[in-house]
């Protein structure tokens, strides 16, 4: 799979917005799973073209924590919930949920505020 660069991006959603161009079409185009390339749209659409501007972040695992309750405990769709946090894949999520057990993370509880 070929890594997309911010101008890249740029341009599939442009492409999308602008020329009605399908996810699918864009992904042959790019060389990327079309269902990549239609989160893509989603967190553009969500958080702006500015999303695209934030550097590799390291998330601890309080964050990925409240991200797994969300799934796990309160039933959120985990799409949505990557969208929400504007994460840069929604594999991030998938992987975290994967591999929470092995993170330390022990109790999944909702804190009563």
């Amino acid at each position: 799979m070929a890594k997309l660069s911010k101008q890249d991006k740029i341009e599939i959603f442009n492409l999308w917005r602008n020329y009605n161009i399908r996810p699918k079409e864009l992904g042959r185009r790019y060389g990327i799973n079309s269902a990549n390339i239609r989160y893509l749209l989603a967190l553009i659409q969500c958080h702006g073209l500015a999303i695209l501007d934030q550097p590799y972040t390291e998330y601890s695992l309080e964050f990925k924590k409240q991200a797994i309750i969300r799934v796990l405990v309160k039933h959120e769709p985990a799409y949505q919930v990557a969208l929400d946090l504007g994460l840069k894949s929604n594999g991030m999520l998938h992987n975290w949920l994967s591999k929470y057990p092995k993170m330390g993370i022990t109790s999944l509880s909702i804190r009563k505020d």
